[in-house]
C-alpha cells in the first residue's frame, strides 16, 4: 500500500515537538522569580526595598511601577491612598506644616 499524500502542501507551518523544563522557563518572562524558586538552595528568596536595599519585611509595592518597598520607605497618596515608593511619588512640601504626598497619577490631576 503506498503512502498517503501530505494534504496541506507548503501553507501549513511545521509542528514540531517541543520539550519545555523548568530551566527554559527560568530564561523567560518571570525569570528572576522562577530562577529563585527553582534554583534557591535553602527555597526562601529575600526581596530588598527598591528605595534604601533594606530588607523588605512586608509585602508592600508601590501601586506604579509595582517594585518592592520596606516599611519605612512607604508613601501613602492623600489623595487616593495608593502606595508609592520615592521615585513614583510627589512631596509638595508647601506653605503648611505637613508635607503633601501625591501618587504619579493624582499629581498629573493636580499641575
Amino acid at each position: 500500500m503506498p503512502k498517503r499524500g501530505y494534504p496541506f502542501a507548503d501553507a501549513a507551518p511545521l509542528q514540531l515537538k517541543v520539550r519545555v523544563g523548568q530551566r527554559e522557563l527560568s530564561r523567560g518572562v518571570c525569570a528572576e522569580r522562577l530562577t529563585r524558586e527553582i534554583f534557591d538552595p535553602a527555597g526562601v528568596a529575600s526581596r530588598a526595598c527598591s528605595s534604601c536595599v533594606r530588607a523588605v519585611d512586608g509585602k508592600a509595592a508601590c501601586g506604579q511601577c509595582e517594585r518592592a518597598l520596606c516599611a519605612r520607605c512607604v508613601r501613602t497618596c492623600c489623595s487616593c491612598g495608593a502606595v508609592a515608593c520615592a521615585l513614583c511619588a510627589l512631596v509638595d512640601y508647601g506653605g503648611d506644616l505637613h508635607e503633601k504626598v501625591l501618587c504619579s497619577s493624582c499629581a498629573a490631576f493636580e499641575a
